[in-house]
């Protein structure tokens, strides 16, 4: 339910809203009642209940006028959008001038002939049925928004709750818990080298004598063929020298004998029989060098020292007592993942949104190009030459409206802006596309200044100052309501808000805000301009949010 009072013809009018949901079986039944001073309005049917009330408030408008930290997030991001730029003209007045095109056009239409009518009623009824898809995505991407803006403050207070249940010190139990499963696998991989190399000649590193041995005896043993070779040569030569009748007698076998004891004084007599070729064992044991085995020894190194991490880990897990924060810490994970599921909820429906505001863009051109060829067939027939030159004059009109429009809005922002930034002189002027609103920032050098050159802060003001200067241009006394706002903005910038922006960016301002977000220092600024204030608290088991008035806003935040 929702009550506002409205000035009409200097008159205070007081409205009632209802909008209430039953279940019927599997379907949902929408009523929705609306109530002026008192009685329901007699003039109207039920039906126009919803009409009469977007009339009071256009829906592209309210985003203008009721916003938060998101969509100024938004605007600071992207200031070309669709949905935006049909916010903007209708704020400055220009969609009437639409909506007068629209309907001539339409006119002239009905006077042409059939085949063209039928073009024309199609592109028309298509345009509608986006138009209607659109809006009943909107009202839920409005409901999902609301749903997650309810999850993420269920997440602040179990956030609340996980610390004052001593979340800290669970937290950096899940730590140690973290570095104790990175240990685990760093003993894992460790493990699986030492395996690796234990397959492979690291044992042989823990006994060099040995080894020192194993390659002696290798070397040896690749040795022997070569003596044998020598003693067969010097049994042939004896047999050959001592068979010949040799009158020097040079040779005798004593000679021979000694030859071959000579050769026969190396270690091969005394070498190990090997089992495998020595030539392959001498490539192996050369293999085996000092960085291998220093490899080898730093695995055992770091393995030892992964151990004793682990033990370390285990005492400091053995201390730790978290109470009642576990339970908490699991609300808190749940509502997490709720919260997660509800912005993939929302990124999906941005998504379609942003689809159908591009398949409406394209019905619009292809509608505005079948309204020329109508008004080249409407050019002879008298009534549609005269609404022919109507619209002329409206796009005369329409052109000369925004490109007032658009210098007001100019000099506004320029003001706002400058009022607003620490920066007084950041920004000289502004230029503004009238097809799609984009703002291009021009410094006191007359140099353009890029959007994502300025700070996060800086692009917040902007984003509030084309708000403030949109509402300035427009004349329209509408409420502002709005939702966080201090979020993403510095101390200094809060304040510049607070002092020079909310007192006098409407006759009625409604600021919803964290008590992290408003100081006891901006409530102060504020007090001469606040009427009322209110705390809103949340009870999870009546599943209501109740009101409860606030005297002194300072001393309630101190």
């Amino acid at each position: 339910m929702l009550s506002f009072v409205r000035v009409e013809n200097g008159q205070e009018t007081d409205y009632s809203l209802t909008r209430a949901w039953s279940s019927r079986g599997k379907s949902v039944v929408e009523t929705f009642d609306l109530i002026r001073d008192g009685h329901p309005i007699s003039d109207l049917e039920r039906s126009e209940y919803a009409q009469y009330v977007e009339e009071l408030i256009p829906p592209g408008l309210s985003q203008l006028f009721f916003f938060d930290g998101e969509k100024i997030q938004e605007i600071a991001d992207d200031d070309g959008s669709l949905g935006l730029r049909d916010a903007i003209r209708a704020l400055l007045g220009l969609d009437i001038i639409d909506q007068l095109q629209t309907d001539l056009t339409v006119y002239t239409s009905r006077r042409a002939d059939q085949d063209s009518r039928n073009v024309f009623d199609r592109l028309l009824e298509e345009q509608e049925r986006l138009k209607s898809e659109l809006e009943t995505q909107q009202d839920h991407r409005a409901e999902l928004q609301s749903s997650c803006d309810q999850a993420a403050r269920r997440v602040e207070r179990f956030e609340a709750a996980y610390r004052s249940e001593g979340g800290r010190q669970a937290q950096s139990r899940e730590d140690v818990l973290a570095k104790l499963r990175s240990a685990e696998d760093t003993r894992e991989e460790l493990s699986a080298h030492l395996k690796r190399a234990a397959n492979d000649l690291l044992p042989l590193s823990l006994a060099p004598s040995l080894v020192d041995r194993l390659y002696q005896s290798a070397n040896d043993a690749r040795e022997g063929p070569q003596r044998d070779a020598v003693h067969g040569f010097i049994n042939a030569f004896e047999e050959n020298a001592l068979g010949r009748a040799s009158k020097k007698g040079c040779w005798s076998r004593e000679h021979f004998d000694e030859l071959r004891a000579s050769v026969a004084k190396g270690p091969a007599e005394s070498a190990n029989r090997l089992w495998a070729e020595p030539d392959w064992i001498l490539q192996r044991l050369n293999e085996l060098s000092d960085g291998r085995r220093q490899t080898a020894a730093n695995l055992a190194d770091r393995f030892d020292r992964n151990r004793e991490l682990r033990a370390s880990l285990k005492r400091e897990l053995e201390g730790f007592d978290t109470g009642q924060a576990e339970q908490a810490l699991a609300d808190l994970k749940e509502a997490e993942r709720t919260l997660g599921g509800l912005e993939r909820e929302l990124q999906i429906c941005d998504e379609r949104i942003d689809r159908q505001l591009r398949e409406l863009e394209v019905i619009g051109r292809k509608f505005r190009s079948e309204e020329i060829a109508l008004k080249r067939q409407a050019q002879e027939e008298r009534g549609s030459a005269l609404a022919v030159r109507a619209q002329g004059a409206l796009s005369e009109f329409g052109t000369a409206l925004l490109k007032d429009r658009i210098a007001r809005l100019k000099s506004e922002f320029v003001e706002c802006f400058n009022k607003l930034s620490r920066k007084k002189s950041l920004v000289a002027s502004i230029d503004v596309d009238p097809a799609d609103f984009s703002v291009t920032l021009i410094g006191s050098d007359g140099v353009t200044i890029a959007k994502n050159s300025l700070s996060a802060g800086e692009r917040q003001i902007y984003a509030i100052s084309m708000l403030w200067a949109l509402g300035k241009t427009s004349g329209r006394q509408l409420p502002i309501v709005i939702d966080t706002p201090f979020s993403r903005l510095d101390q200094s910038h809060r304040i510049s808000i607070v002092r020079d922006y909310l007192p006098t960016a409407s006759h009625q301002v409604i600021l919803l805000c964290t008590d992290t977000e408003m100081t006891p220092k901006l409530a102060d600024t504020l007090e001469a301009h606040i009427a009322r204030s209110y705390k809103l608290e949340a009870t999870a088991e009546a599943r209501q949010t109740t009101l409860f008035p606030i005297e002194d806003l300072a001393e309630e935040l101190a």
